[in-house]
């Protein structure tokens, strides 16, 4: 019986064309942008390398010193006293708030006050904000340096394709060597592979390659370096003040802490940074950090909020919110296509009611014809996002973002669209099933 539905239901798209690419359209279209807004989602928020320990991290940014300020407005209040004037002054306050300037940490900040958190099993400073122009051949070649220590290609787990890490002894020594990315490898060299010990040059500065590692492309730039070099090799001693330099932070946590405990611990060790020091020229009262995780700097980009958690709840509704809309409108317009289709069947239910067809068939007939439908957009949707995600990858309109379409957020968007495609064809077959064999016969409306 099954059988003979899905020979039926290929019959029906046959005959209805233009409903059929029409319904196979909404279908294809809905999988397909929903494939590649889940592929976006897990390329940046997926537990896959280098952040397959993501949810154990947390990320400082910038330090930054506060203090109030009112503004205010004279009023001047005017006495005589023993036939002479007298100004008695007095202010209005208008408004008030807080005066703030901030920056990336000095690295003997970090040093001195972040370096040995109970709850932090790692921790790693660098500086992503450094780009280098050269030439390959005449041909100008940005490079994104990320000027950081040893624990860095730790905390991040790169694959590492050939050579080593930087290592403790390198930061010690200020060692000028570097570990490449695959990206820049092939736009430098033309090739990945053979490439240790060999030198690229960096405004007269001349490294020595140590290591290559696979290049995995974010959307959040900080963690997509092209070329990794010991921060001790910058002059440190330009740093901006006591409390600003260039330098980020990033915690990775013990196993048995979680990530409120090291952001509690991170305010802790802030709390001991003096205020008295000769660079805090404007007399700041007070040290203010933004402490995020990294889906929470991922929503930042999205939704600006004070607080970065309730940001991220926010930006998770709001994602949710473009999801469920991607799949209800095509699925509300499948309904009304789907009943347009089957009232023109009416004669043909009828038929097969008055030949001993009961209501359970009726339904169960429309339902895999509406499943044939979908797994036929099924494969359109697959091929459209294919061709989505490759044009995006090359055009490079996400930046630094690379997309990749998981198997599983197939599976995930089919069954979801599946289910949809199963809901648009159930509530006219119920409607139909439910009429009256005579009025089947002679009606073509529902």
């Amino acid at each position: 019986m099954i059988g003979n539905y899905i020979i039926l239901a290929w019959r029906v798209l046959k005959r209805r064309r233009f409903f059929s690419f029409i319904s196979l359209f909404g279908i294809s279209f809905t999988l397909g942008i929903f494939m590649v807004i889940l592929s976006f989602l897990q390329s940046e928020l997926g537990d896959n390398k280098p952040l397959s320990n993501k949810d154990d991290l947390v990320f400082v940014s910038h330090i930054g010193l506060s203090k109030p300020y009112h503004d205010t407005i004279t009023i001047i209040d005017t006495v005589f006293l023993e036939g002479v004037e007298v100004y008695d002054t007095t202010y209005d306050i208008k408004s008030e708030g807080r005066s703030m300037t901030n920056s990336p940490f000095n690295s003997s900040l970090i040093l001195e006050y972040f370096s040995d958190l109970p709850p932090v099993e790692r921790y790693s400073l660098f500086n992503p904000q450094e780009t280098f122009n050269v030439y390959v051949n005449g041909v100008k070649l940005s490079i994104d340096a990320t000027f950081t220590d040893h624990n860095y290609l730790q905390i991040f787990d790169y694959k590492i394709l050939e050579g080593r890490r930087l290592s403790e002894v390198d930061i010690q020594e200020a060692n000028p060597v570097m570990v490449i990315s695959t990206k820049t490898a092939m736009n430098y060299f033309g090739t990945q592979s053979g490439l240790l010990g060999r030198e690229i040059e960096l405004e007269k500065q001349t490294y020595k390659i140590i290591g290559v590692f696979e290049h995995k492309a974010r959307f959040i730039p900080y963690f997509s370096p092209d070329v990794i070099i010991p921060y001790t090799l910058q002059n440190l001693n330009e740093q901006y003040s006591y409390y600003f330099g260039k330098h980020f932070i990033i915690f990775d946590k013990e196993s048995s802490a979680t990530t409120q405990e090291v952001k509690n611990a991170i305010v802790t060790a802030s709390d001991r940074i003096p205020l008295d020091h000769p660079d805090n020229r404007n007399n700041f009262e007070t040290i203010e950090m933004r402490l995020m995780t990294f889906n929470e700097i991922f929503a930042t980009g999205i939704y600006y909020h004070k607080d970065p958690a309730k940001g991220y709840r926010i930006v998770k509704w709001i994602i949710f919110g473009i999801l469920l809309f991607f799949i209800l409108l095509p699925t509300l317009n499948l309904i009304n296509l789907n009943v347009s289709r089957i009232m023109e069947r009416s004669s043909e239910i009828g038929v097969r009611k008055a030949f001993g067809a009961n209501r359970g068939n009726i339904i169960f007939q429309f339902i895999t014809e509406n499943i044939v439908q979908t797994l036929i957009g099924g494969i359109m949707g697959l091929g459209l996002a294919l061709l989505i995600i490759k044009i995006l990858n090359d055009s490079g309109w996400l930046g630094n973002a690379g997309l990749t379409l998981y198997p599983k957020f197939f599976w995930y968007s089919f069954l979801a669209t599946l289910f949809f495609g199963i809901l648009s064809g159930l509530i006219p077959a119920l409607k139909m099933s439910s009429l009256h064999i005579v009025k089947a016969l002679k009606e073509r409306t529902i």
